[in-house]
């Protein structure tokens, strides 16, 4: 997984100085916000002979990140994201993962005021899963102790709205969606999709 989010990051810091090279305005922007994360996606998967729908819960996290812009229209943004959330299968909660994806995003600034900064960029993620903690209703499904899962890389996109609240104080918010999955390392090659949308809600500081 490693070279391809190397290639991905250097595909979007060249395509991101190429663009912006002639403006001479450096700003920087730091912020925190409350995440919402909603899985949009299920799979089928197979537990021996019983074949059930998995999916991932709805949980709220948090994130903070940062963006270096040059002018008004071009800004690189880089984020975390941490959450928990509960895997659901058949009704029943067998386990838990953190969800903590790395991010870039090439924010391009459609409009730009005082009072109203809304931008939209495409996104690319690595994600760290760590294990899955299986729970006691696993048992039933044949689970049991942590499983072990691949780190991912994903793609998706966002829109933001900062609002200005002064000159350097501005409410921030946002909704990004992410084409990712949630592998097991030895589970076959059986994949649970994930899908996560994102809602984003804080502070952030432009310098």
């Amino acid at each position: 997984m490693r070279k391809p989010l190397v290639l991905c990051a250097m595909v979007l810091l060249v395509g991101f100085g190429w663009g912006v090279a002639p403006a001479q305005d450096v700003n920087f922007k730091i912020f925190g916000a409350a995440a919402y994360v909603a899985p949009m996606s299920e799979s089928d998967v197979d537990f021996g002979t019983v074949r059930e729908s998995v999916k991932g819960s709805d949980e709220l996290g948090w994130n903070f990140g940062l963006e270096w812009r040059w002018g008004k229209l071009l800004g690189l943004e880089l984020d975390y994201i941490n959450s928990t959330h509960d895997i659901q299968a058949g009704g029943s909660t067998i386990g838990r993962v953190d969800f903590k994806p790395v991010s870039a995003s090439l924010n391009i600034h459609l409009i730009h005021t005082t009072f109203i900064d809304l931008y939209a960029a495409p996104t690319a993620s690595y994600v760290d899963w760590g294990s899955i903690e299986a729970t006691g209703s696993a048992g039933k499904f044949n689970i049991s102790g942590n499983i072990n899962t691949d780190s991912e890389l994903a793609w998706g996109a966002q829109v933001g709205v900062d609002i200005g609240l002064g000159k350097t104080l501005a409410v921030t918010g946002g909704v990004r969606w992410l084409n990712l999955n949630l592998e097991g390392t030895n589970s076959n090659g059986e994949k649970i999709a994930i899908d996560p949308l994102i809602s984003r809600v804080g502070l952030a500081i432009r310098f």
